[in-house]
């Protein structure tokens, strides 16, 4: 796969993480709506509208960062969110969003390990996670985690940035990726650093056959695998398999 830093050259350690989003959190999602043209919104409503989230339901947002996912979530139904997110400072941003929100109620938020959770098995009826999973130093433990906190029956929705597969759109793609994308980036955030990583942690993620068999491996089912927008961005919809099966 095309890219301008090796896999070992990506330092995906909690500890470079955490102070990584930290410098970018306060113009996140100023980059985001730049970047993407405020298309990133679009995805997220429908990630989340997959879920088919009900009243009274439980959901967790892992990688939550300033917490699009999870107000989407609480605006869609009555249920009650918990995100969790490794920078302290991307959660500050996102308090500041809740409350604002038609619904700050419906949502609670805490500094952790989406690989390692302090909750019980079996405690939520669905989970999702979005342009977070690429950043996880051990994709298969956050996904036993998933799986181990998620009542049987429960899905997990994943959105992530992947590379498109018709080549003269792939080629446009990628060099708008490779050579313009961080610069404006950094215009727009000040930061050329966090603009650099994703562009690499992009170009290096598992395109998605691979990701799908990773999910196999780790005991989840596959309902859904969509992508958005020419195959720039994927969507995944899994399920923990309901007892007895």
């Amino acid at each position: 796969m095309e890219s301008s830093a090796g896999k070992n050259q990506l330092d995906k350690r909690p500890g470079a993480i955490r102070p990584l989003f930290n410098r970018m959190a306060a113009t996140y999602d100023r980059g985001n709506r730049t970047l993407s043209l405020l298309i990133d919104q679009i995805w997220r409503r429908r990630t989340v509208s997959a879920l088919g989230i009900r009243d009274g339901q439980y959901v967790l947002d892992i990688a939550t960062g300033t917490a699009d996912m999870a107000i989407e979530a609480a605006r869609q139904a009555d249920c009650r969110v918990a995100g969790i997110d490794l920078s302290e400072e991307m959660l500050h941003v996102a308090m500041k969003k809740k409350a604002q929100s038609a619904h700050p109620g419906r949502c609670l938020f805490l500094q952790g390990d989406g690989t390692r959770t302090p909750f019980r098995d079996d405690s939520f009826h669905h989970a999702m996670i979005s342009f977070g999973i690429r950043n996880v130093q051990d994709m298969d433990s956050l996904f036993r985690e998933t799986l181990r906190v998620l009542k049987p029956g429960g899905r997990f929705a994943i959105l992530e940035f992947s590379l498109p597969e018709t080549p003269v759109i792939r080629d446009i793609y990628l060099f708008y990726f490779k050579r313009i994308l961080p610069f404006i980036g950094a215009a727009v955030a000040g930061k050329k650093e966090p603009y650099f990583y994703l562009r690499d942690s992009v170009l290096d993620f598992e395109p998605p056959k691979a990701l799908e068999e990773r999910i196999r491996r780790n005991g989840f089912r596959l309902s859904l695998s969509l992508p958005f927008t020419f195959g720039i961005c994927h969507l995944y919809v899994v399920e923990k398999p309901a007892l007895g099966q």
